[in-house]
């Protein structure tokens, strides 16, 4: 050949070339490779999430929730408390009666219901019907005004029970179903996510839940009336609220309450049948500047305003007075109205808690001997 080095340098060239070109092949089968493990790890579970998913939840917690539906006579608040129960025969309900509808969910095998207790409070009759269409006569076992629940008792066997999960683990933006009777429409299914943990819904309507009594799971999850009572589940199917309210003045922002506190609630009521709540009778209200300039506080003030006390409540006869200010309890520095709730909530009725005051100018520390809530104490 003429030309041996022309020849030689195109060799090295193509072999160079086909080197450039294995490793780039081999960066993106690694750089694929990456970005899928890294897609793995963002995703988790939720990337083995298939068509039937949400189905297969819904269709394994359908059995375990119920239809609810009552009579209420407005002539008669009693309700249908067990070994009290009083039944009107079939189409035999006064003109003044009215029903109304819930959800619920199967506790126990033996016909053991939890739902909300404004679905059932003063009703006469309590139908409920299960998956499958056969209605039963329930009987409240035991009701609590303080967390809107109540336990419901049927004559029936071999249920299929529904699963609690754990508050710990749920986060906002997890996603939830909703499965209950809206408008009377049983076992429908709703699709969406937690919100936000932890509201109070103070200034809320909530239907018998005294307000600040329950921190409640918010989600955008549709709820209607006849949601009530009924279970919002992750994807695991398990509960993680028992569905109660919504606001009424905006879409899709309703509000569950925490399985650990309905399980809790639910269990003491079978038990117990009644729930005792402490209680000192007084309305309280955070700090801000606009409170401290409407009261005529020093600027810098701590603690929490007494906005108002219940005639003859405990508190009341203790000492304490509207404009107080609740510097402590039980020697622990209170900054919000919660702190002094949790020391009060911390005693048995019977018990005492320690506040310290700042009345009229003056420090002094009372004692006030804690009581059981009473039925008509305002919300």
């Amino acid at each position: 050949m003429r030309h041996p080095f022309l020849l030689l340098l195109i060799v090295a060239i193509l072999l160079a070339a086909s080197s450039l070109s294995r490793a780039h092949c081999q960066g993106q089968n690694l750089h694929l490779n990456s970005h899928q493990d890294n897609a793995g790890r963002q995703w988790g579970p939720l990337q083995f999430l298939g068509p039937d998913t949400l189905a297969d939840i819904a269709t394994s917690v359908a059995p375990s929730v119920v239809h609810v539906e009552v009579m209420l006579d407005s002539g008669s608040a009693r309700p249908a408390m067990r070994g009290k129960k009083r039944s009107f025969p079939e189409g035999r309900e006064g003109s003044n009666s009215t029903r109304g509808t819930g959800s619920g969910v199967v506790l126990k095998p033996d016909g053991i219901i939890l739902t909300s207790n404004h679905v059932v409070e003063g009703a006469y009759r309590i139908n409920v019907t299960l998956q499958g269409g056969r209605t039963y006569l329930a009987e409240i076992v035991g009701a609590d005004k303080f967390s809107d629940l109540a336990v419901l008792k049927i004559d029936a066997r071999d249920l299929r029970t529904i699963t609690f999960g754990s508050t710990e683990r749920v986060r906002p933006g997890d996603w939830v179903l909703a499965v209950g009777s809206p408008l009377g429409l049983d076992h429908s299914v709703t699709l969406g996510i937690v919100s936000a943990l932890n509201r109070e819904a103070k200034g809320l309507n909530t239907f018998g839940a005294r307000s600040g009594a329950v921190r409640f799971i918010q989600t955008d999850a549709a709820i209607n009336p006849g949601n009530s009572g009924g279970p919002l589940v992750n994807l695991k199917g398990e509960v993680i609220g028992i569905n109660t309210f919504i606001h009424g003045n905006a879409q899709n922002i309703g509000f569950a309450i925490p399985c650990d506190l309905a399980n809790d609630v639910s269990e003491r009521l079978i038990r117990f049948r009644t729930i005792s709540h402490p209680f000192i009778g007084i309305v309280m209200a955070d700090l801000n500047e606009g409170l401290l300039q409407s009261e005529g506080l020093p600027a810098g003030s701590k603690g929490v305003l007494v906005r108002s006390v219940m005639p003859r409540s405990p508190a009341f006869r203790a000492g304490v007075f509207p404009g107080d200010l609740i510097l402590e309890a039980d020697e622990r520095t209170v900054a919000r109205s919660d702190d002094v709730s949790d020391a009060v909530r911390a005693h048995s009725v019977g018990e005492s808690v320690h506040l310290k005051i700042l009345h009229e100018g003056k420090d002094k520390t009372i004692k006030v001997q804690v009581e059981q809530l009473p039925d008509d104490a305002a919300n």
